[in-house]
């Protein structure tokens, strides 16, 4: 298992290196050998932001933290990646693989939030199910435009260029990205 790091305006010095890694190794039992990936970004006004990242198979597990105390991120961050790793191997392995059905999983109903502590599903149901009726293919400006006019993070449309669905959202750096599959 290795740490690999990236930064973004902060300086890493050899004893950030030797903390973050020590606090990675108490994980490392649960894992195979897997690479982690620590990005640290650092802004202007001495804020950090820590995000840690690691491929099990095909599923990409990450966590991030923001805040001013460096060195209590980065012990959050592997707790929270800790326990999304231990979630991972009791529950999601076998939806993964398809050893269970991912159906076993859905209300596909809508929930009251006064009930919901009465489904115990491992993971957070789908407690809404949306459907629109308009499925005209439109160009990805336009859906950042009406995913702006939303007040939404992100929006689901059929791409004009491609005739294929993809979906617009907004970055943590306030830019846009498109996610769609392969153009063939």
């Amino acid at each position: 298992m290795s740490t690999i790091f990236k930064t973004d305006k902060f300086n890493l010095t050899d004893g950030d290196k030797v903390f973050i890694e020590e606090k990675v190794e108490k994980i490392s039992h649960l894992l195979s050998g897997e690479d982690i990936y620590v990005k640290i970004v650092e802004d202007r006004h001495k804020s950090y932001k820590i995000e840690m990242s690691l491929s099990l198979g095909k599923v990409h597990l990450r966590v991030s933290k923001s805040g001013s105390n460096f060195y209590d991120l980065v012990e959050d961050a592997v707790q929270a990646l800790k326990s999304r790793i231990t979630s991972f191997k009791e529950k999601g392995r076998y939806y993964f693989n398809g050893d269970k059905n991912w159906d076993d999983l859905s209300v596909g109903y809508d929930v009251d939030d006064d009930k919901k502590e009465d489904y115990d599903f491992g993971f957070k149901p789908i407690v809404k199910i949306k459907t629109y009726e308009d499925d005209t293919p439109i160009h990805p400006q336009e859906a950042i435009e009406r995913m702006s006019l939303l007040d939404h993070k992100s929006f689901l449309f059929k791409n004009i260029e491609t005739g294929r669905y993809a979906m617009v959202y907004i970055r943590d750096d306030g830019n846009y990205g498109l996610v769609q599959p392969p153009v063939e």
